[in-house]
């Protein structure tokens, strides 16, 4: 259980840092209408404008801003596992596992639902423990 607890606590920073990312790429991408560029043309690392027609960009090389949407995304499938994981072996609602699930779509969430369910999970866990040693202490 201690894993699980381990494993949500990355997935969820990972997860809500690469969403800050994700908001930030598609600020400039769609107010200021530029794209990323590692690579291109215009050197090692480019904003490049995005093609009039909506066609794409004018240079080549690897396109940071969608790597960036790319890697949330599957990211956040990882990020699903652990809440997954932390709503079936901490036995939780299906509410929980919801706001859990909604930290890696809405910003800043999963800072804030990582941080209060860590200490929920804490919480249970060493009531769990204190529960179990009692049980021993009685049968002895």
């Amino acid at each position: 259980m201690k894993s699980a607890l381990r494993y949500y606590r990355v997935t969820s920073y990972v997860t809500g840092i690469f969403l800050l990312l994700l908001c930030l790429e598609m600020v400039v991408r769609y107010v200021f209408g530029f794209d990323l560029i590692a690579g291109g043309t215009n050197g090692f690392l480019a904003l490049e404008s995005r093609g009039t027609d909506g066609s794409g960009l004018s240079g080549t090389g690897l396109n940071l801003s969608t790597t960036v949407l790319i890697i949330h995304g599957w990211l956040y499938v990882a990020y699903l596992f652990g809440d997954f994981r932390m709503w079936t072996l901490y036995r939780w609602s299906f509410t929980r596992f919801v706001i859990i699930a909604l930290g890696g779509v809405i910003p800043l969430l999963s800072f804030f639902t990582e941080r209060h369910f860590h200490k929920v999970a804490t919480a249970q866990l060493n009531a769990a423990q204190l529960n179990a040693s009692q049980e021993k202490a009685a049968n002895v």
